[in-house]
């Protein structure tokens, strides 16, 4: 409980347009519940899947008369408690016994004879509505999985806390990975039952683009949303349980964090290892005439191994703030103090930021002397118009 205060008190004087009625869709019961008793069900499932009252998805489903056979978790794992890019192991859930098998290990995908006695799929995961976040992609996976064999999925939807905007560059073909499988941008403004709609409505996976497996998926009850209540595009949706990842520990870093995300392809941290990753940045080659504000990164619970662990590093440290497009300043004025010092042996970019930036523009908008409006103008393409309407023919709540 101590971790769930720190979480919501970090960012409450920026909690606008909080509604009470708001309901995660796993508690409006009465939605699904003849979909789910008696049935042999998977759940995607991990920290997050909890009701307001504080029980666990696959606790509630199975109260409601469900067999939950297997759990499959995403990066961090069922509990969370991984670090990012950590591989997460096939276990047991100590508190129920059920096996749960890992979407970040070994395996992305699952596997066919996963859905043996399965009937129904269901996800329940909190994302916080940025491409590079691999919730989203898992849940991907997890939809092509479930269109070629043939077993139906749920998706029990969550509010998205930066679904009131829309912002940054389009994936490019080539550049596909777990941070980044679809042409969407870097904000795509969408909860994931909106995403898991567009991803089966544009045929972006390798099986859903197959006729018979789809017809085959629609005959035994295909994708099924269930929205949540009280939540839509126009407000900032900021009703958290618990954090949705180690490192996003504060709204406010889940603010800041389709900012701030870039540097993980750069010799910059974004604050990994302290108090409050993602709500600050720095190095130890930064400038401390331009970069005043200094921390020292150590292990945690969110970092094994934190980026300049032990090093002091000069940065910045960024106020709780409402976001309505990407703050390219960090990055740019990053860079532009990389290009004038010219440290030795620190590359600004490593093979990860085209991933995270899903194509070589932003580096080559960078290398170029491009400003932060000059690049913004560059993404704002007719690309990125094209998503715009092709994504509002998959909304389900009012934006």
């Amino acid at each position: 409980m101590a971790l769930f205060g720190t979480f919501l008190l970090a960012f409450s004087a920026q909690v606008f347009g909080q509604n009470t009625t708001y309901l995660p869709a796993v508690a409006r019961t009465g939605e699904y519940y003849p979909s789910v008793e008696g049935k042999s069900i998977a759940v995607v499932a991990n920290a997050t899947s909890l009701l307001p009252n504080g029980t666990h998805t696959v606790d509630h489903l199975i109260s409601l008369g469900a067999e939950v056979r297997e759990v499959w978790a995403p990066e961090h794992g069922f509990r969370g408690t991984q670090d990012a890019g950590e591989h997460v192991e096939d276990g047991k859930d100590p508190k129920t016994g059920i096996p749960i098998r890992s979407l970040y290990g070994k395996n992305k995908r699952p596997n066919l004879e996963w859905f043996v006695a399965v009937d129904l799929v269901v996800y329940d995961i909190q994302d916080v509505g940025v491409r590079f976040y691999t919730y989203s992609t898992t849940l991907s996976y997890v939809l092509d999985a479930c269109v070629e064999a043939g077993v139906p999925l749920m998706v029990l939807d969550r509010g998205n806390p930066n679904g009131h905007y829309v912002d940054g560059p389009i994936l490019q073909p080539g550049f596909e990975s777990m941070v980044g499988l679809h042409p969407i941008p870097v904000v795509h403004g969408l909860t994931m039952g909106e995403y898991a709609k567009m991803v089966y409505g544009e045929r972006w996976m390798p099986a859903i683009k197959n006729p018979s497996f789809r017809d085959q998926f629609s005959t035994a009850g295909g994708l099924k949303v269930i929205p949540c209540q009280g939540y839509d595009h126009n407000n900032i949706f900021a009703q958290f349980q618990t954090p949705p990842s180690p490192n996003l520990r504060s709204l406010a870093a889940i603010a800041h964090y389709p900012s701030l995300c870039f540097f993980e392809g750069t010799p910059i941290t974004c604050g990994r290892g302290t108090p409050e990753p993602f709500a600050r940045f720095g190095a130890p080659w930064l400038p401390d005439q331009k970069y005043t504000f200094s921390f020292t990164p150590e292990p945690d619970h969110g970092s094994k191994y934190p980026k300049f662990q032990g090093k002091t590093c000069y940065g910045q440290r960024l106020a709780p703030k409402t976001y309505q497009e990407i703050d390219w300043s960090y990055l740019f004025g990053a860079y532009s103090s990389w290009k004038e010092l010219r440290p030795d042996g620190v590359d600004f970019f490593n093979a990860f930021f085209k991933k995270l930036a899903g194509s070589n523009a932003l580096q080559q908008a960078l290398e170029s002397g491009k400003t932060a409006l000059e690049w913004q103008e560059i993404y704002r393409d007719a690309d990125f118009e094209n998503y715009l309407k092709r994504r509002s023919l998959y909304l389900i709540y009012s934006n």
